[in-house]
C-alpha cells in the first residue's frame, strides 16, 4: 500500500492574503501625530486622608426655620414696592453671591442676612426717588448653587435642595462616568474643605449621612484619585485652591499648584496624555469675576499659555477621527474578514487534495 506524503509548506495564495491582511490593518489603525514619553512615569501618591463621617458636611449651615437667614448663593428672594413696579419681581442670588437688580444695582450679598440686604437695598435705591423707598423683601425659595466638576458627564452649576444628598447631586450632573469611576469626591467653599471616599460613603448607608446640609456656592469634584492629603493642615488654615486636569491624561483630576511650577508640572502630575489625546487642542479654562475665559493653544505653543493661577482647569481634548480614516478602518476591517474566509477555505481545499 502506498504511503501518503503530506504536504506541510504553506500554498502561495495563503501567503499573499496574510501579506495583504497586515498591510491594510496597519493602514487602517490611526496613531496620533505625538506619543508622550517618560513623563511622570515615577510619580509620588500622597497618601490619602479622607474626611471623618462624624465632621459631615453642612452640620452647621442654617435651618429652615430661622427668621433673619443668611443670604446664601441660589436663594430666590422677592422685591416689592409701592413706588416703582419695576422692584416688584423675583431675583436669583448668582454662584458667587451677586444679585443683580433693576437700574443697574449689582448687591454683593455675601455675609449678608435678610434684613441688612433690606437696609443695604433702600440706601442703593434712596437716589431713584423723592423720599425714602419703601422696599420689601423675603426669600421666596431656599436653593442652593453647586458646581459639579470632575469625572461627570454633565458638569455645570445646579440649584439643590438644602438636604440634598450626595447622590441627588451627581445625578443633576449627569451621573458618573463608568469608565473612569471616581473614587473621591472634594467639596469645598472658601476655607471649608471636605473630602469623601465614595466607598465609604456608599458603604455606611442612608443611616449616616454626610451631606447634612448645603451653604450655597460649593465646589464639589468627582476624581479618581485623590492627591491632596489633609495630612497636617488645620481646618482653619488658609486652603489654596488646586488646578484641574481633565481630559485626555493619564490620571485625571485635581493637583497642586506649586511655587514656580508650569504647564508641564501640571501635565507630569498628571501622567502625561493618552494616546487619544489631541495635542493640537487644549484649553485652559479661568473663572475671573464670575466670568469664564478660556485659552486655546497646541502643545507646540505651550510657552504662550498664561502662567497657571489657583483654580485653573486644564482640558486636553481627544482626538476626532476624519470620515476618510474611519472609511478606511471599516474597509480594513471587511477585508479582515474575507481574509481570513479565504484562508479557511484554501486550507481545507489543500487538506481535501492531500487525502
Amino acid at each position: 500500500m502506498a504511503k501518503t506524503k503530506s504536504n506541510h509548506s504553506t500554498p502561495l495564495s495563503v501567503s499573499w492574503c496574510c501579506l495583504l491582511l497586515a498591510g491594510l490593518t496597519a493602514c487602517g489603525t490611526g496613531r496620533p501625530q505625538y506619543v508622550w514619553k517618560d513623563l511622570g512615569a515615577q510619580g509620588r501618591r500622597d497618601a490619602t486622608q479622607t474626611s471623618s463621617i462624624l465632621q459631615s458636611w453642612g452640620r452647621d449651615a442654617e435651618g429652615p426655620n430661622v427668621k433673619d437667614p443668611m443670604i446664601a448663593p441660589g436663594f430666590l428672594l422677592t422685591m416689592s414696592s409701592l413706588s416703582d413696579r419695576k422692584l416688584n419681581e423675583d431675583f436669583r442670588v448668582g454662584f458667587d453671591g451677586g444679585l443683580q437688580l433693576p437700574y443697574d444695582i449689582d448687591v454683593n450679598t455675601t455675609g449678608v442676612t435678610l434684613a441688612q440686604l433690606k437696609k443695604k437695598l433702600a440706601a442703593l435705591y434712596h437716589p431713584y426717588f423723592k423720599t425714602s423707598p419703601d422696599i420689601g423683601l423675603h426669600v421666596k425659595e431656599r436653593r442652593y448653587w453647586v458646581d459639579v466638576r470632575g469625572l461627570v458627564h454633565k458638569p455645570g452649576r445646579y440649584l439643590v435642595e438644602p438636604n440634598a444628598s450626595l447622590d441627588q447631586v451627581i445625578a443633576l450632573a449627569g451621573g458618573t462616568i463608568k469608565e473612569t469611576p471616581p473614587q473621591f469626591a472634594r467639596i469645598q467653599k472658601g476655607e471649608k474643605l471636605f473630602v469623601i471616599d465614595l466607598n465609604q460613603y456608599y458603604g455606611v448607608g442612608e443611616d449616616q449621612p454626610q451631606i447634612v446640609g448645603w451653604y450655597g456656592g460649593e465646589l464639589v469634584f468627582l476624581q479618581k484619585e485623590y492627591s491632596g492629603s489633609l495630612g497636617g493642615r488645620s481646618p482653619s488654615s488658609p486652603y489654596r485652591l488646586p488646578i484641574y486636569v481633565l481630559g485626555e491624561v493619564r490620571k485625571p483630576g485635581e493637583h497642586p499648584l506649586k511655587p514656580g511650577s508650569d504647564f508641564v508640572d501640571s501635565l507630569t502630575q498628571a501622567d502625561g496624555f493618552t494616546e487619544q489625546a489631541n495635542l493640537d487642542h487644549i484649553e485652559l479654562i479661568r473663572r475671573t469675576n464670575g466670568r469664564k475665559r478660556i485659552y486655546e493653544f497646541s502643545w507646540n505653543q505651550f510657552q504662550r499659555a498664561p502662567a497657571l493661577v489657583q483654580g485653573d482647569v486644564i482640558l486636553v481634548h481627544a482626538v476626532r477621527q476624519s470620515k476618510s480614516e474611519i472609511k478606511v478602518q471599516i474597509a480594513a476591517i471587511l477585508v479582515s474578514i474575507l481574509t481570513s474566509a479565504a484562508i479557511v477555505y484554501e486550507l481545507n481545499r489543500t487538506n481535501n487534495l492531500n487525502r
